[in-house]
């Protein structure tokens, strides 16, 4: 698999894609005897994969992880689906950010900062600082450099504990293994798994088994596909969600076109009140928001627009 097959393989149908997609859940389901299930997550791309599942497999059991930082459209919409099983991480979302730090840039670059921050001396820190001379390209941004010196944490160990590790214990005591609604095109990082992978379908690869039926497909892709068969997607993506997952996540705050701040401050100011005090070292995730913002000139949506331009011009002294 190399990156020239990818494109050919994204460059097909729609109902390429389809009868592609099913093929793989069917050799997976096949390969595990039935020992597998959909994460479902009441997200487009994961209601794409159990519409596609049940195609074949009508029975196939389904599970939810209620991170504590769902949509309350998201979890109304999951409880419209017969055989899903619920799970929840053992801690929450503001014990999680006090202990380990806030979500904040992406996955990739929270996880370097906090590196550097825990052991600067590290290999990983010293190789992302620059001081060992190394072809390895996690390196933090420069933009952000400012956080390894800020008093709080940051890290990206909410996917791990909100949601991972309560998936593969479910994992573990049911003896089952994921079919998951991820895509090549999401990111740099799922692209080269995918051609690493060489297939939709990883086996037992460091003991466990997962699909991935619609790598190969693309955002406009799951669209059509929920337009031409007329698929029930959660009503969040009526009023404006662009993207589902922890309502605060940190990852892509940063960018102008993200709207997620704003739109749960619109529909759920309660909740935008709590998550925005919660904290770490003593410094409230507000704080932390507010900081990352105004490096790209950006507000908080209930804060004054003057406010990003003073802080980004500390930062830049």
């Amino acid at each position: 698999m190399d990156i020239n097959e990818l494109k050919e393989r994204q460059a097909w149908s729609l109902d390429q894609k389809i009868d592609h997609s099913i093929g793989v859940i069917e050799d997976f389901y096949s390969r595990l005897n039935g020992k597998c299930y959909v994460s479902f997550s009441g997200g487009k791309d994961s209601t794409i994969v159990l519409w596609l599942a049940r195609k074949v497999f009508p029975n196939i059991k389904g599970c939810f992880c209620n991170t504590g930082n769902e949509y309350p459209d998201i979890v109304r919409f999951v409880r419209t689906f017969d055989n899903i099983d619920w799970i929840s991480p053992k801690l929450k979302p503001k014990e999680v950010l006090e202990k380990y730090g806030f979500p904040l840039i992406s996955k990739e670059q929270s996880s370097i900062i906090g590196d550097i921050k825990r052991n600067p001396n590290s290999i990983r820190s010293m190789r992302a600082l620059g001081l060992i001379s190394s072809s390895y390209s996690g390196k933090y941004s420069k933009k952000y450099e400012y956080l390894i010196t800020e008093p709080y944490m940051v890290d990206n160990k909410c996917c791990l504990k909100l949601k991972k590790e309560p998936s593969h214990k479910y994992e573990k005591d049911n003896g089952v293994y994921p079919i998951l609604g991820t895509m090549a095109s999401e990111s740099n990082q799922r692209k080269t798994d995918y051609i690493k992978g060489g297939s939709c379908n990883i086996f037992n690869k460091n003991g466990r088994s997962k699909s991935m039926p619609l790598s190969i497909w693309t955002e406009n892709d799951v669209w059509d596909c929920i337009k031409k068969y007329n698929i029930n997607i959660c009503s969040i993506y009526n009023i404006g969600a662009k993207r589902t997952g922890c309502m605060f996540c940190g990852y892509g705050c940063q960018f102008k076109d993200d709207n997620r701040l704003e739109l749960v401050r619109n529909l759920y100011p309660k909740w935008y009140d709590i998550f925005m005090n919660y904290t770490n070292n003593g410094v409230t995730y507000r704080e932390a928001l507010r900081k990352v913002l105004s490096v790209n000139h950006i507000s908080l949506p209930d804060e004054d627009k003057q406010l990003k331009l003073d802080l980004f011009d500390d930062l830049i002294k």
